[in-house]
């Protein structure tokens, strides 16, 4: 069994976790390289509409370090802190002039004229596939974007683009705190369409490694066992976890270096059927049916 290698998430970079400087992005960067992963996961709203332009400062710092990663960059979102928002309240917009001043934006504070995989952030019951598939058409052409992508659909959401736009990949929430998808379709439904998993919140936000919470204390016993029979680290078993379902790419929240070589050896090395019912068992708190 093999696995897929992760991508590096940017989420925490900057003022929403880590608050790291253009300098200390950079660094993380050759080091992800390092480790393996070459893949950047991007959102316009992370940091509050700001981490993007961190990862172009950093970008700008190093020359050619752009060049070695493909970026695959969410839109779609509209939060309190976006001026266009007048409500106070946050929404999805999948309009095509929404998207399109989205893109735009994505690319003037990435510093750069081209990501590798557009992704819809979340699914907008309002969208409307045609006109959404002949913008990416043009987009494509234009060479602004490479392929195409979705976040957070479900089995049904995806189905939308059937016959009409290809969808390269599905971004979804997926962990021993948040297993759904592997049983209401939406795992499946990606495969199905040719799309691979990326899969977020690996670790279930922390709260699987929380002996506070009653999942991670659940869990503890499980996780603790497993990780002196493979020689491993609890994390690295939940890493594992996700990583062994097939065509599954996780998507990696550490702002740490240290921490990303074991997460890539963790990512690329699929739990025996075994050891993985074990800990979904464990997690489920009964038997699988």
């Amino acid at each position: 069994m093999s696995t897929c290698p992760p991508l590096l998430g940017s989420m925490r970079f900057g003022d929403w976790g880590a608050r790291l400087a253009p300098r200390e992005v950079a660094d993380l960067l050759e080091a992800a390289l390092d480790a393996g992963v070459d893949t950047l996961d991007l959102a316009d709203i992370y940091g509050g509409h700001t981490t993007n332009a961190l990862v172009g400062a950093a970008f700008a710092l190093r020359p050619g370090l752009r060049a070695r990663f493909r970026l695959v960059a969410k839109i779609g979102i509209v939060t309190t802190a976006n001026p266009i928002n007048t409500r106070g309240l946050p929404y999805y917009d999948l309009s095509v002039a929404h998207l399109d001043d989205a893109l735009d934006e994505s690319l003037r504070t990435l510093g750069v004229d081209h990501v590798d995989t557009l992704m819809l952030h979340r699914f907008d019951p309002l969208l409307r596939v045609d006109e959404i598939a002949a913008w990416v058409l043009d987009q494509q052409r234009e060479g602004h974007i490479g392929t195409f992508g979705v976040s957070n659909f479900d089995a049904h959401a995806i189905a939308r683009f059937d016959g009409v736009l290809p969808v390269a990949a599905n971004q979804i929430e997926l962990s021993l705190a948040h297993w759904a998808p592997l049983e209401d379709g939406t795992h499946g439904a990606t495969l199905a369409r040719g799309a691979e998993v990326q899969a977020w919140s690996p670790l279930g936000g922390g709260q699987l490694l929380d002996v506070g919470t009653q999942l991670g204390a659940r869990l503890q016993p499980a996780l603790n066992a497993m990780a002196g029979e493979f020689g491993t680290d609890p994390a690295s078993l939940l890493l594992r976890w996700v990583a062994t379902v097939p065509r599954t790419r996780v998507v990696l929240g550490t702002a740490r270096a240290d921490r990303l070589a074991d997460a890539v050896l963790a990512c690329t090395t699929p739990l025996p059927h075994d050891a993985w019912y074990a800990l979904w068992e464990a997690a489920r708190g009964h038997p699988v049916p």
